[in-house]
């Protein structure tokens, strides 16, 4: 049985395209470590830095939904007010 692979989800930019549907959400996942791999480890970001990432690398606009599954996903951790965002590096 072939492993699905995310290269059908990309455009020839690099971006993501669409996102997998809810019974491929080990692709999801795949594409949100893709995509966490976009941001420097050692920065914080606001919002709207995080924001900016994310609709530079995909074009089905909703970067909020990217930005949701990070966090839910414990790839990005936000602070209590929700102003500052890091990557979660494993120690």
């Amino acid at each position: 049985m072939k492993t699905p692979t995310l290269d059908r989800y990309f455009d020839e930019a690099g971006r993501l395209k669409e996102w997998p549907s809810r019974h491929r959400r080990a692709l999801q996942i795949a594409a949100l470590h893709w995509l966490v791999g976009k941001f420097d480890a050692a920065e914080v970001y606001h919002e709207r830095a995080v924001s900016e990432i994310i609709k530079r690398w995909h074009t089905f606009d909703d970067h909020a939904l990217l930005r949701r599954e990070m966090i839910d996903l414990g790839l990005l951790a936000r602070d209590p007010l929700g102003t500052e965002y890091r990557v979660v590096t494993s120690s």
